[in-house]
C-alpha cells in the first residue's frame, strides 16, 4: 500500500467538501426563492411602493447595509423600507 501524505489528504477533503458545499447553497437558493426569504432571488423586482403606490426606481440605490447585501429599498414618496419582493419590513 502507498501512503497517502497530508497535502494529499487535504486535496481529498476539498474534493468532497466544495460540490457539498455548492449543492448545500443550491437548496437554499431554491428554498429561499419559493418561500420568498432573504436568501432568494427575485426576478420581478416590485415597480410601486406597497403603502404609497409611489414608483419605485429602477436603478436600486442600498440605504443601508441590509439593503445592499439582501435587496430591497427606501420608498421615496413614503420612506417605507421594502424588502426585496416589495413587501414592507417589520423588522
Amino acid at each position: 500500500m502507498m501512503a497517502v501524505g497530508p497535502g494529499e489528504l487535504v486535496v481529498l477533503a476539498l474534493m468532497c467538501l466544495v460540490p457539498l458545499a455548492a449543492v448545500v447553497g443550491l437548496v437554499l437558493l431554491l428554498r429561499g426563492s419559493a418561500q420568498k426569504t432573504d436568501m432568494g432571488i427575485n426576478l420581478t423586482p416590485p415597480k410601486k411602493c406597497p403603502r404609497c403606490s409611489h414608483d419605485l426606481p429602477l436603478i436600486r440605490t442600498p440605504k443601508n447595509f441590509r439593503q445592499a447585501m439582501w435587496g430591497g429599498w427606501t420608498c421615496p414618496g413614503c420612506g417605507a423600507e421594502l424588502d426585496k419582493w416589495g413587501r414592507i419590513r417589520t423588522d
